[in-house]
């Protein structure tokens, strides 16, 4: 206290004047139009550049929780367009025809729930291989994120892979780029569908097998090829590439084609993917183990 009031005595007249100074320009701002004018112009342009870096530093502090929000938000469209995109299936009764759709959620005549059939988790892929015969992916959602094995993966572009081994809060999924990879695809403009293999060699292209000898001519270079929301794993109409040229007899079944796929999604540039939850595959794989017996 007593230095404080030292520092005061030593410095009272600069202290004045500085108070008296500012008192002065209250006054001058408060009661003349044109320089109050001038005060308010002024602090709204320093004023709002200040509040403008500070907003700036409280946005880069909260990325990582905007991203999280994008993700989640991300998660519900994609499953909104997946599921929408589902086969409307109809049932013809004695009198009437059901069209049903999931999206909807509810059936044309009888109102009754339709629900989703898949979600999706956004999920940051960690370690990505594609110089081998048989290439795996590490994401960072496991158990604990509702994440089991044999979801489909995929990325804004394309298809990705499929989980496999799951931890609590990893996973290992087999890339595209595996030899035991075997996805449902579809040539959408032919509306005809095979499986999509990798043979190995060049990371940016596939096989797609099973294509009847009916479509030899009417399928070009640049034809989109889609998932066909026949497997458990993948919705329909998920990207997986483009028709590198023209189809080609199978040498192991002359009676089908082969086609020479381009990947939409580069596999040596992946980031963000989501996993794909079909709410429904366990009873799926039931009926299908009916089949079986």
């Amino acid at each position: 206290m007593i230095r404080l009031l030292q520092l005061l005595l030593k410095n009272g007249g600069f202290v004045t004047l500085v108070f008296v100074e500012l008192f002065c320009f209250v006054i001058i701002v408060q009661y003349n139009t044109k320089q109050a004018d001038i005060w308010a112009n002024t602090a709204d342009i320093y004023g709002g550049r200040v509040l403008e870096k500070r907003q700036n530093v409280v946005d880069y502090f909260s990325l990582a929780d905007r991203v999280d929000s994008l993700n989640r938000a991300l998660d519900s469209v994609q499953a909104r367009l997946a599921n929408v995109r589902q086969m409307q299936v109809s049932i013809r009764d004695t009198a009437f025809l059901f069209s049903y759709d999931t999206i909807i959620g509810t059936d044309s005549v009888r109102r009754k729930t339709i629900r989703p059939e898949y979600e999706f988790v956004t999920a940051r892929v960690i370690s990505n291989s594609i110089s081998s015969a048989n290439n795996w992916l590490i994401i960072n959602r496991g158990s604990d994120d509702l994440v089991g094995p044999h979801m489909a993966v995929v990325s804004p572009n394309g298809i990705v892979g499929i989980t496999r081994h799951i931890g609590k809060h990893f996973s290992i999924a087999m890339s595209v780029l595996h030899r035991q990879t075997r996805i449902s695809a579809s040539l959408k403009k032919q509306n005809t569908f095979g499986s999509l293999v990798w043979e190995g060699g060049d990371p940016e292209v596939m096989t797609l097998k099973d294509i009847s000898k009916h479509f030899e001519d009417k399928i070009k270079p640049g034809d989109p090829v889609v998932t066909s929301g026949y497997s458990v794993m993948f919705p329909k109409d998920i990207s997986v590439g483009t028709v590198m040229g023209k189809a080609t007899p199978d040498p192991e079944n002359p009676h089908f084609l082969v086609v020479k796929v381009k990947l939409s999604q580069e596999m040596s540039d992946i980031h963000e993917v989501a996993v794909v939850r079909n709410l429904y595959s366990e009873e799926i794989d039931s009926l299908k183990q009916m089949i079986k017996q």
